[in-house]
């Protein structure tokens, strides 16, 4: 009977545990379809794999090309009214004029990546 409890409170504790992670990471391929400049760096047209360590609502962001990091940056997370029908990436012009990221938006979700202008 002891032995019974303990592997039953052991096996909760580990679910507990692995179902509320400080850190989340996630990431999604997405396809940049115009040169940008983000967090003052330029990133060319192209496929990407984004992704982040979730910091509620802040997140660390990386944008990778093949196996190189290109990018590492800051954005948040918010949630909107509505679910997106698929991944978009949304445009925005700096100060300069320079092209720029605003958001993603993900697919099946109503949570968007926020970036500073």
């Amino acid at each position: 009977m002891r032995k019974r409890l303990g592997k039953s409170i052991l096996s909760v504790a580990l679910l507990l545990a692995s179902g509320v992670p400080a850190i989340a990471k996630e990431s999604r391929q997405i396809n940049l379809r115009h040169d940008v400049v983000l967090s003052g760096t330029s990133l060319p047209a192209g496929q990407y794999v984004v992704s982040w360590a979730e910091h509620t609502p802040q997140a660390t962001v990386q944008f990778t090309r093949g196996r190189k990091v290109v990018l590492s940056t800051e954005g948040r997370f918010e949630n909107r009214d509505e679910k997106y029908p698929a991944d978009t990436v949304v445009y925005g012009t700096a100060s300069d004029g320079s092209l720029t990221v605003s958001e993603i938006r993900f697919g099946g979700s109503s949570e968007v990546l926020v970036f500073k202008p």
